[in-house]
């Protein structure tokens, strides 16, 4: 799980900065590349967040829903 956090980091990243590298701030396309930048994060910090529950050996609820 460490890896696909890892990953969704990653991309979120890429994101960011391919939003930050186009020159209209008002266009869709970048609209898209943050939102698409911070759905990434989201699912990292649950991914995170259930990496640390596991450590701390609580169990995961089996109706926490997966976001991906």
């Amino acid at each position: 799980m460490k890896l696909l956090a890892a990953y969704f980091r990653s991309k979120a990243k890429l994101c960011g900065d391919l939003a930050d590298a186009l020159v209209d701030r008002r266009d869709l396309v970048v609209s898209k590349l943050y939102g698409m930048a911070d759905e990434f994060d989201q699912n990292a910090v649950i991914l995170e967040d259930r990496i640390a529950e596991e450590v701390l050996g609580k169990p995961v609820q089996a109706d926490t829903p997966d976001f991906h």
